[in-house]
């Protein structure tokens, strides 16, 4: 196909450098003065140009550089097209046309000059000046053809569309009908609104191969535009006796079908082009997505339904790819189907080591599913992977603090920490965890720092309220605080058993026995059986001389699941054993 390119500048060796004192080639040598000063000059120039490449471009050192060669020499052209490169590059356009001006008007024959100054006044918006140098490059270099194309770009963005129409005309003579060209003039014509001019170039387009199908796709999407459905229908069926797999052509019909409301043909067409191992995955990714974004807002549609059909043929084309997998999990996990969402995570993780979003999910998807072996394993793996992360430490410290890993737990915990930035949400949650994960390892002052921290960021969080206080009544330490804490905790959520229980746990501890077990048998009538509520239900009921009382709470303790060495004493001894 022929193809219109842009010129390409070539970078000269060191060498040729030297000799020419110049970036480019065809440029006039540098005036010397002294050997000395020639050297100078020679120098700065080279790293000034080195200073401009775009591998290690740095514009303020080449712009020191060349300075420092305008000192010895102010009237070279070579170094003016060079400082108009670089202050057009910083965008001092005033003066990179400076500077270029004076090349152009000292070499009229140099393509370079001329088209560094084209480039400057296009920057500045002045497309009349570009529109006059870029004519004259044409009348200069005719067997360019470049130089042409670039300036029927210009002339249509002058709105001279006569003009650059003409200029396309000529090049379809020389070179025959041409895809490129006739976009070209389509898009001319469609600015004027010519539509009739336009399929009659389309047209012709189509009819020099009628054997290439996207001559006919460039029609019918014409046609599209223009609503003329029927003729747009009649591209697609010429595509399809082409190339009947062309994925390209189902996507365009499932347009089709779409505009006139035919939803159940348009997805039809759109589960063919799914079906072609040979359309972009990233393209089916992105459709699946459309569906998965519409589902989680119009959960009574049937976006959820076709876009997990869509995901299905999605990994049964492309099984081993991490973007198909990671969007079949969505919408697994979406439905509710965790388990199964693990499974694609997991699969779309292992494959892709970049998208932290595949591994935050994977790692929802074990803590929700409770698999904290996983858990543990999976935020190891993402700890390395992305080590700046701060919920790859949270998750790590939670499956550690579930598996009774105190320390490896605190320790993440407190390493995650750091990266916690503007989230006072998380930052509660790694403090409040850290207080429970050091509490089991006795260490308790920074066990109450933490705890402490975590109510200065929310004073009103309840979890951390009766973790703080009940840890304080285990410890039988600052009751006082613990009271506050629990009694606070109670007020901001009622009936709530584990608290209640807690608040009467501590009043027990202050030996405020009558006030305890009112709390303790308030709690442990809610809900099911509860093993630690009932065994303290007993141990207060004890201390009031309730004996047998104390003896059937225990009972029923042990009954509810409890099993501890202390709980059995008690009903081995009928006694509370202090």
């Amino acid at each position: 196909m022929f193809n219109l390119k842009k010129h390409t500048l070539i970078i000269l060796t060191v060498s040729a450098l030297v000799s020419a004192v110049s970036c480019k080639s065809k440029k006039p040598a540098v005036k010397q003065n002294t050997q000395a000063s020639e050297a100078q000059f020679t120098g700065n120039f080279i790293d000034g140009c080195a200073a401009l490449q775009p591998q290690k471009q740095n514009l303020q050192l080449a712009l020191t550089h060349f300075n420092e060669c305008k000192k010895l020499d102010p009237n070279s052209i070579p170094l003016k097209y060079e400082l108009g490169k670089t202050y057009k590059l910083l965008g001092a356009n005033s003066l990179a046309i400076q500077n270029a001006k004076a090349c152009a008007e000292a070499d009229t024959k140099n393509e370079w000059y001329q088209l560094l100054l084209i480039e400057c006044y296009v920057a500045v918006k002045d497309f009349n000046q570009a529109v006059k140098l870029r004519e004259q490059l044409v009348k200069n270099f005719p067997g360019k053809v470049e130089f042409k194309e670039d300036l029927a770009i210009e002339y249509s963005r002058v709105g001279d569309f006569d003009k650059s129409y003409k200029i396309y005309d000529e090049l379809e003579l020389t070179y025959g009908i041409n895809e490129q060209i006739t976009l070209n003039k389509c898009k001319l014509l469609k600015n004027q609104k010519k539509f009739k001019e336009t399929e009659q170039e389309l047209l012709r387009l189509s009819n020099s191969d009628k054997t290439e199908p996207r001559y006919y796709a460039y029609l019918a999407d014409f046609y599209i535009e223009q609503n003329k459905l029927d003729q747009a229908k009649l591209m697609y069926d010429k595509i399809l006796m082409i190339d009947p797999n062309n994925p390209s052509i189902n996507l365009a019909l499932h347009d089709y079908y779409s505009a006139q409301g035919k939803d159940d043909e348009a997805f039809d067409c759109l589960k063919k082009a799914f079906q072609n191992p040979d359309l972009e995955v990233e393209y089916k990714v992105d459709a699946a997505r459309y569906y998965y974004s519409r589902a989680e807002k119009q959960p009574e549609s049937n976006y959820y339904s076709r876009g997990l059909e869509l995901s299905e043929i999605l990994i049964k084309t492309h099984p081993k790819d991490p973007r198909g997998n990671a969007i079949y999990a969505d919408f697994l996990f979406l439905s509710g189907n965790i388990k199964n969402a693990a499974k694609y995570y997991y699969i779309a993780a292992t494959n892709e080591t970049i998208d932290f979003r595949v591994w935050s999910q994977l790692l929802f998807a074990d803590s929700e599913l409770k698999l904290y072996d996983s858990l543990e394993h999976h935020s190891a793996s993402a700890m390395e992977l992305f080590p700046n992360q701060p919920t790859t430490y949270f998750f790590n410290g939670v499956a550690n603090m579930q598996l009774r890993n105190h320390k490896k737990a605190a320790q993440s915990l407190k390493d995650g920490l750091e990266f916690v930035v503007d989230n006072r949400a998380l930052m509660m949650n790694f403090y409040s965890n850290m207080g429970d994960a050091y509490f089991y390892l006795k260490d308790y002052q920074k066990s109450d720092k933490a705890f402490d921290d975590a109510l200065k960021i929310n004073s009103d969080n309840t979890y951390v309220l009766n973790n703080f206080a009940y840890y304080l009544s285990l410890r039988n330490e600052n009751l006082d605080k613990a009271e506050k804490l629990s009694k606070k905790a109670n007020e901001l959520t009622p009936n709530n058993r584990n608290y209640m229980d807690t608040y009467g746990w501590i009043l027990y501890q202050q030996k405020k026995y009558k006030e305890a077990e009112d709390w303790l048998s308030a709690a442990a009538k809610i809900g099911p059986p509860k093993a630690d509520i009932l065994e303290h239900y007993g141990d207060v009921l004890y201390k009031l001389n309730k004996a047998d009382e104390a003896l059937t709470q225990w009972g029923l303790a042990k009954q509810a699941g409890g099993n501890s060495e202390a709980l059995l004493t008690k009903i081995r001894t009928k006694k509370l054993n202090d």
